[in-house]
């Protein structure tokens, strides 16, 4: 009788375990993390901007427009960026294919016609180097107000 006591409490102090353990990862999943603003920040040792010498980008895409999931009621809309010079920009969609050359300072501007509903329009910068950097938007056709 001595035995199955102990035997008993074992198992019940390995079950009220489990069950505490459990319900802490329960809170420990509904719990949300702070902005990281309020977060402490570790102390950084501040670096002279004149001992880290700057070089341009030379790999660099941007697209102003159109942004993701943009919803447009032209069939024709404007694609606008910045590169690096002498960068190859291709602009692709499921229907067609262009190219353009950026102007001097790395700015291109084109236009581009699009189906109806979504599609996905691929910027590609291909640079002298043979390096590739893409940028993809989602854009959707739609005369629906909204």
């Amino acid at each position: 009788m001595k035995a199955e006591k102990v035997i008993l409490s074992f198992v019940a102090v390995f079950v009220g375990l489990v069950a505490a353990g459990f319900a802490f990862y329960l809170y420990q999943t509904t719990q949300t993390l702070a902005p990281e603003e309020s977060l402490p920040l570790a102390q950084e040792q501040a670096v002279p901007t004149s001992a880290v010498p700057t070089q341009p980008d030379t790999n660099l895409l941007s697209i102003e427009s159109p942004k993701n999931e943009e919803v447009f009621d032209k069939k024709v809309i404007t694609i606008k960026g910045k590169t690096a010079k002498g960068v190859t920009i291709t602009v692709s969609t499921q229907e067609t294919d262009q190219v353009v050359k950026p102007a001097d300072n790395g700015d291109f501007t084109l236009t581009q016609s699009i189906p109806d509903g979504t599609s996905i329009l691929q910027v590609t910068a291909i640079f002298p180097d043979g390096q590739e950097k893409k940028e993809s938007r989602v854009v959707t056709y739609s005369t629906e107000s909204f």
